[in-house]
């Protein structure tokens, strides 16, 4: 990886990790060179990545022929009962709606305040941060307080997790970095990893990773141990309905509009990270595994091609609604997660089925906290796509999907009501 020197006069060596960093600089030129390096460097490699990716796909032809089934699609997503079906109203939903995705962009380039949207501008947020300081005590109680929508028999288990220390809290020698849950330990209690730093984005993360706590540990108590491992499926439902109680709660306490301002630009930045983007990598892995299990050979060069035919898609290049370079074609060689035969669709659809909970329990919806923890305490007990529609979300049909795309409007709704109200 090559070195570059930043604005500040830094000499910085653009790898993943520095390349994911500076890629939300406020400063424009930085992230330009940013980008234009780390894309070239991939650039250079293209035709030994596409080796890489085409034995991946020669691979899961393979297996989807030995096994007897029909694609390679329906070959990853038998192992969870999977039905394809998901997978193309997931990718059909995402097309149908992308004018959705271009009002956020449109939206991200006049709170940048640029004549012109580039790729390398879609990472730095949305607005400045009004940073507070979340002491661990003042977050515990902010995440509690949040939470209340559950019911007593969640928020009793929240206070066992913080006083039976299933939390270890802050950064320290030879720890290791982020945040992780371990739930396995059947017998004894899930155990979190945190490297606390007072900053809302920690907040956050208690609440996402204490979704992922009280998922395991519900179904460690209700279920057998051969059932007590959740589908991959559902792994980050819990989580994200956390998150999204926790922005509710936020969003009612605060009523200045910079700072509304803030939460509402990060809430509204998931959306596109989450359920757009996983679903522009899903359609290109799709789009890939076709063309193989067709016969089609393929090279560094036809995986940027497909895969920068798709991304001008969803971000509007044609309209002139994003200016892609031809150079970012390469982006396809930076996700890992190609590699994970069929698995990133699943952020989508999780995300997707989490927004649609959390709708329903803030709408205080018959019986929907009760259903909620019965789906939290059920492990593996059956599939992901039946378990689901016991809490009222069927992943067959539109409408989950269409109660998230309504609450993307809104926050960009009441996003465009405050900057046109501000000074």
């Amino acid at each position: 990886y090559p070195e570059i020197t930043i604005s500040n006069g830094n000499r910085i060596t653009v790898n993943p990790t520095n390349y994911v960093y500076h890629r939300g600089s406020n400063n424009r030129t930085d992230r330009k060179k940013v980008f234009e390096t780390f894309f070239q460097c991939l650039h250079n490699f293209k035709q030994t990545f596409g080796v890489q990716l085409y034995s991946e796909l020669k691979k899961n032809v393979f297996y989807k022929n030995v096994r007897n089934y029909e694609t390679c699609l329906s070959s990853a997503l038998d192992q969870y009962n999977i039905p394809t079906e998901v997978y193309f109203k997931l990718i059909k939903n995402v097309n149908n709606h992308l004018p959705v995705l271009h009002r956020y962009l449109k939206l991200r380039k006049k709170l940048l305040k640029i004549k012109t949207l580039y790729y390398y501008d879609i990472y730095p947020p949305l607005v400045k941060e009004v940073e507070d300081r979340y002491d661990y005590f003042k977050a515990k109680e902010i995440v509690k307080k949040s939470l209340t929508f559950l019911g007593k028999r969640y928020t009793d288990t929240l206070d066992k997790a913080f006083s039976d220390q299933w939390i270890d809290i802050y950064p320290n020698k030879g720890k290791k970095s982020g945040a992780y849950m371990l739930g396995s330990a059947y017998d004894i209690h899930p155990y979190i990893l945190l490297n606390y730093n007072n900053k809302f984005s920690d907040v956050t993360t208690i609440a996402h990773e204490l979704g992922h706590a009280l998922h395991s540990y519900f179904s460690n108590k209700k279920q057998h141990y051969i059932n007590s491992h959740y589908p991959i499926f559902l792994a980050e439902i819990a989580s994200t309905v956390n998150e999204a109680l926790l922005m509710n709660y936020m969003l009612k306490k605060e009523h200045n509009p910079q700072r509304r301002l803030a939460l509402l630009g990060n809430y509204l930045e998931n959306f596109r990270g989450t359920m757009f983007r996983q679903s522009q990598f899903a359609e290109f892995e799709l789009k890939i595994n076709q063309l193989t299990e067709k016969g089609k050979s393929l090279t560094g060069d036809d995986f940027n091609e497909i895969y920068l035919q798709i991304l001008k898609k969803y971000y509007g290049h044609d309209q002139k609604i994003t200016v892609i370079d031809d150079l970012y074609a390469i982006e396809w060689a930076y996700i890992p997660h190609f590699y994970y035969n069929f698995y990133v669709y699943q952020y989508s659809t999780s995300f997707i089925a989490s927004e649609a909970i959390s709708e329903k329990i803030l709408r205080n919806e018959t019986e929907i906290k009760n259903k909620y923890l019965d789906l939290i305490s059920s492990g593996g007990s059956d599939y992901a796509i039946p378990l689901l529609k016991k809490v009222g979300i069927d992943m067959m049909n539109q409408k989950p999907f269409e109660l998230v795309i309504q609450k993307m409007n809104r926050i960009m709704d009441e996003i465009e009501f405050i900057i046109n109200n501000l000074k």
